[in-house]
């Protein structure tokens, strides 16, 4: 089984607009909500893509009941746990000039519901099952607890995947995740070192450092508009940037994790899976708002996807 873990769900309000006018009265043509969240994220395109996992997330309030709905109506499975404070709200203005993001902070969440989430991932995970972690802390929340959460995983003998950024990258990743998908920005901010998108054996590398300092099994580099990279210990694979309409960047990154976890779940070849991989992150900038990726889209663009293996 796949699961998700979501720490800082939000709901994504997109209203759009003809144009933003200082002090003057503003008219909203559309208003569409998403739910939102990396892990929510993944989970929704795996059942988009015709799989089966199960999203845990911290949620609370009416936005809280909003994102239920939502996934209820999408058919995503979740546990959610429900706590007192309203779950936040992220406001994007979409118009004819550009987009304009306003993220508003998180609740705090109780110790004791945090002690939840521990409780919640001892009954159902189990030996040799999938986690996905993704996402950024909760207010006043400490990134050693995602050390902890990803030792009880690999204590129980589960696989994780590991995408966050900054101190939780950091100190998460000390607890041996098997698998990192950071972009280009987070990667360097986790080696402290710049290096150009461009420069796959530097960066093939370097990922082959922290694959030996932190045991991971793979890395999952996403180099925005040039591509992406596979690093194990035994190859590298390079895939080729494919041109697409652009309506939305957003969740790109999480259609990418959440295919290449999918097929690999299911039996498929590295190769494949990366391939599934790419067409799927491509597949998400071609939608508006938060809406993901669509299975058609990625199927369309599974024979344009060009990978190949990097000499290192």
């Amino acid at each position: 089984m796949i699961f998700t873990l979501t720490m800082n769900p939000c709901l994504d309000r997109y209203i759009y607009i003809d144009k933003l006018v200082y002090d003057d009265t503003i008219r909203a043509r559309k208003i569409v909500d998403y739910p939102a969240g990396k892990g929510i994220d993944v989970s929704r395109v795996i059942k988009e893509l015709g799989g089966i996992s199960i999203a845990i997330t911290f949620l609370g309030g009416d936005n809280g009941r909003k994102i239920e709905n939502m996934l209820d109506k999408e058919g995503v499975i979740y546990s959610s746990i429900r706590v007192e404070s309203e779950t936040r709200m992220n406001i994007i203005l979409e118009s004819k000039g550009g987009q304009y993001r306003i993220s508003m902070p998180g609740a705090k969440i109780s110790k004791r519901k945090l002690e939840v989430v521990f409780e919640v991932l001892e009954a159902l995970v189990r030996e040799d099952d999938i986690v996905v972690i993704s996402g950024s802390l909760p207010q006043g929340v400490k990134p050693e607890i995602y050390f902890k959460i990803i030792k009880l995983l690999k204590d129980r003998g589960s696989y994780v995947y590991y995408d966050t950024d900054g101190e939780a990258l950091k100190i998460g990743i000390h607890a041996k995740p098997d698998a990192i998908k950071p972009n280009i920005h987070e990667f360097e901010r986790l080696i402290e070192k710049k290096i150009s998108s461009e420069n796959l054996s530097e960066l093939i590398s370097e990922g082959r450092r922290l694959i030996a300092e932190f045991e991971l099994k793979e890395i999952l580099l996403t180099l925005g508009g040039k591509g992406s990279l596979l690093i194990t210990n035994e190859k590298a694979l390079y895939a080729h940037h494919v041109e697409v309409p652009i309506k939305s960047a957003v969740g790109a990154g999480d259609s990418f994790l959440a295919a290449y976890v999918l097929k690999k779940n299911e039996g498929n070849t590295e190769i494949e899976a990366f391939r599934w991989a790419n067409a799927a992150g491509s597949a998400a900038v071609m939608t508006p708002g938060t809406e993901l990726c669509r299975i058609e889209d990625v199927l369309n663009l599974l024979e344009k996807i060009r990978i190949e293996k990097v000499k290192s």
